[in-house]
């Protein structure tokens, strides 16, 4: 849930706006039971800015001001003031949805008092058809993911940057949060960063203490005023933390644990599939001016003459705002919908995160709540694929990560982010070859975590030293420990990872010379690590 997220600040809702209400839908064939509605605001489209005038012309024997044809109903979109949400924007000051043959109704959260709506309550509104599509988090989804709300139809950006973890300066990794007080903001985006990057270091959220805040602002004041040793906050807020000396111990661009998406309701995927293609063919000819022509697309925003709001007042403002984000073009929405699995093992593992916070999602079907019909329609007209990066193209999800080798002197100031918790990986007797059971959890547990991150994976082996005295030499040991970890490395790679991203390293045996069967088992073991080179 975005609410007051990201460093786009919302403003308190004073904007003078005349408010009025949402415009005729379509009929729908069925009424769900909605529940008593709060106002809303929604804006009616804005009008074109009028064209340069022509030079006059003779007058055409045929009168050439027919009435356009009726509207095919309306689309109402519901979002946050967040950079990425604004092609919603251009599609209503470029009439994009209009000359589909459909009008626009948007919902600006935080724009208005009659706009400030609770999550639970944007949840109800979906379900209900007050809403037909809303940008939200995926992590903010999964946890009222139900079919008979809606589903996710298209990728919108993962977050690359704005989101951290911060803390004293002697907590330098995820691991060394054990035990330690962090503050965030209850709800939001930051909890769940927080419980992701726990999990990651296989811990739970009852492995330190909770300091849940009401605000952002209220979670950094409490780290500031010594009340909590870490916090899990976004740009601009966590720099205030930042400038008090606070250490970032992860950000968001190392874990793409973040991601927006576009939920349409069950009701407009049932009844009005036509209205909800027209507007995913709008989004994505709105997102191809974002990419394309950044200018015409900021002025498009500043157009729409709410600046306050979206604060995108002067050139170059889009710009900035979107450095932090890796946005979804039209092609990495088709790789992601065209393998819709990975879409949905993405809502599992934010289902399986928020369980540990003792936030259970309830069990559905996930092949339920990912539609790939709408981008994948829109994949086919070639004429709304971008042909140039967006400001921030490094968009994880369905890339292959590369980054430069490293050198023994990055190797020497590489920073550990987290441990891993997966140890015990056991090898065919005094062999480098894995079991069936330890390649399938390197599957499981390793992969996903190299797959959603642009981090190093530093892969130390260690294997048993057996006695008595003179068996085995040092290095005969050190040989195999290294070559345990070449294999695992071959596995990674065999599987998409860039090589350059795995180091190989060695841990000493504890026990040299044992012949104590339990001292040996516990020098059987593999340390992943992951890394980073060049600050945080």
């Amino acid at each position: 849930m975005r609410l007051t997220r990201a460093f786009l600040l919302l403003v308190a809702a004073s904007l003078l706006l005349a408010a009025c209400g949402l415009p005729g839908q379509e009929p729908a064939a069925d009424i769900s039971p909605i529940a008593t509605p709060l106002p809303v605001a929604a804006l009616n489209p804005t009008a074109a800015p009028p064209a340069d005038p022509e030079p006059p012309q003779a007058a055409p024997a045929v009168p050439s001001n027919a009435p356009a044809p009726p509207s095919k109903g309306t689309v109402t979109f519901a979002f946050d003031a967040f950079a990425t949400y604004y092609p919603g924007i251009i599609i209503d000051v470029k009439g994009l949805l209009k000359k589909r043959g459909y009008d626009l109704a948007l919902v600006p959260f935080g724009f208005n008092g009659m706009n400030d709506v609770t999550e639970d309550q944007r949840w109800t509104k979906l379900k209900s058809g007050e809403y037909d599509v809303l940008a939200s988090t995926l992590d903010g989804f999964s946890r009222a993911a139900s079919p008979d709300i809606g589903s996710i139809t298209a990728l919108i950006d993962e977050s690359a940057g704005a989101d951290k973890i911060v803390g004293r300066p002697e907590i330098t990794s995820i691991n060394d949060l054990k035990g330690k007080k962090i503050a965030f903001s209850k709800g939001s985006v930051s909890e769940y960063f927080l419980y992701y990057a726990l999990k990651l270091a296989g811990m739970t959220p009852q492995d330190v203490t909770l300091l849940p805040q009401e605000s952002t602002d209220a979670a950094v004041k409490a780290y500031i005023d010594g009340q909590a040793d870490a916090l899990s906050a976004w740009e601009p807020n966590v720099l205030d933390a930042e400038a008090k000396g606070a250490n970032v111990i992860v950000a968001s661009d190392q874990l793409r644990a973040i991601l927006d998406v576009l939920i349409s309701s069950q009701s407009a995927l049932k009844n009005r599939p036509a209205a909800l293609q027209a507007f995913h063919d709008a989004w994505f000819e709105a997102l191809k001016m974002m990419t394309d022509n950044p200018d015409g697309a900021e002025k498009a925003i500043m157009d729409w003459g709410h600046s306050d709001w979206t604060y995108v007042e002067k050139p170059g403002d889009l710009h900035a705002s979107l450095e932090h984000l890796a946005q979804a073009s039209l092609g990495v929405n088709q790789l992601a919908f065209q393998s819709p699995e990975l879409l949905m093992s993405r809502v599992g593992l934010a289902q399986d995160v928020w369980a540990q916070g003792d936030q259970p999602p309830a069990q559905i079907d996930l092949s339920k709540i990912v539609d790939a019909t709408f981008v994948l329609s829109s994949a086919r007209q070639s004429q709304l694929a971008s042909t140039k990066p967006p400001v921030n193209s490094s968009f994880v999800l369905t890339a292959r990560v590369e980054l430069p080798q490293l050198s023994d002197q990055d190797l020497q100031g590489a920073q550990p982010i987290a441990k891993l918790p997966l140890e015990q990986i056991t090898f065919e007797p005094e062999s480098s070859r894995l079991t069936i059971q330890s390649n399938q959890d390197i599957i499981n547990q390793v992969l996903p975590t190299l797959r959603s991150s642009r981090l190093y994976l530093k892969i130390e082996g260690s294997a048993a030293w057996p006695g008595p005295v003179g068996r085995f030499t040092k290095n005969d040991i050190d040989q195999l420990a290294k070559e345990r970890a070449r294999s695992l490395a071959q596995l990674l790679s065999g599987q998409g990872i860039d090589p350059n991203r795995l180091v190989i390293g060695t841990i000493d045996s504890k026990f040299p010379n044992s012949v104590d069967e339990a001292e040996l088992a516990q020098d059987r073991i593999v340390r992943f690590t992951l890394i980073t080179v060049g600050g945080r």
